[in-house]
């Protein structure tokens, strides 16, 4: 992902928060300077990608939340103030089925809009057809009308369908969706605009903050997905395209509802 984005044309930093960030060296241990989730260093960068990224669940005797008070109302500050949040799978579910946080997981109008209440079989032979509902957007534009993917697949607790911009679904009736299928509507990934705060200057004049982006895929559970066919693939193609969009470029779809 990272050599596909510098391919792409960006710079990455890329920070390593493995058993929620506690390690020695990793993203919110003590060790690490500057501190990430800071308002000083998110302002250096136009996107945020998390990858994988498990915010709250502390089982097997992992240290956790990744993510206090302080570091979460800079991460929703930074959106505000026009920065742009791609994230898949694990990061769909960073509360392990419960609320991480309201913000982010916490309601229909949060980033991510719903929970994840339980997958298919954890088999990449579970291959569903995946469908394109929006070719126009940078995360969708060089996929194919339907592709085949195996995977972890994530059923939701509802469909984002009227909240957020929906850009794929999956077809249940390809794959065995397990005990928690969703059905007809089964969107898998999906955009949002982050309306910027409104303030008022001492003149009285109100302005609004630059929007935010941010941008969500259930699909990514298995390493070998990324690196297949040497990483040209559509799940790193659509990662990318999310990460470029939220990070301000493309405006052909606004992923208004």
């Amino acid at each position: 992902v990272k050599a596909a984005l510098e391919d792409a044309g960006y710079d990455v930093d890329w920070e390593d928060c493995t058993d929620n960030g506690g390690n020695r060296g990793n993203c919110d241990h003590p060790s690490e300077n500057p501190r990430v989730f800071t308002d000083r260093n998110l302002e250096r960068y136009d996107a945020l990608l998390f990858l994988n990224a498990s915010a709250s669940w502390a089982g097997g005797g992992k240290p956790g939340p990744l993510w206090d008070a302080q570091q979460r109302a800079a991460i929703i500050r930074y959106t505000q103030n026009g920065g742009g949040i791609a994230a898949n799978h694990n990061a769909t579910d960073m509360g392990a089925g419960v609320m991480s946080w309201d913000w982010w997981d916490g309601g229909e109008q949060s980033v991510v809009g719903t929970l994840m209440r339980g997958h298919a079989r954890t088999d990449r032979t579970n291959v569903a057809d995946v469908h394109v509902e929006d070719p126009n957007h940078l995360s969708t534009l060089t996929l194919p009308p339907v592709y085949g993917f195996g995977d972890e697949h994530y059923n939701f607790v509802r469909s984002v369908r009227d909240t957020h911009h929906v850009l794929l679904t999956l077809d249940e009736s390809s794959y065995d969706p397990g005990p928690n299928a969703m059905g007809e509507d089964h969107p898998i990934t999906w955009c949002k605009r982050y309306h910027g705060r409104r303030v008022v200057d001492g003149t009285g004049d109100a302005r609004r903050y630059k929007d935010g982006r941010t941008w969500v895929t259930g699909m990514g559970h298995f390493g070998a997905s990324y690196a297949e066919n040497g990483g040209d693939n559509e799940l790193v193609k659509q990662l990318v395209g999310g990460v470029r969009w939220v990070a301000g470029e493309g405006h052909r779809s606004d992923c208004e509802n």
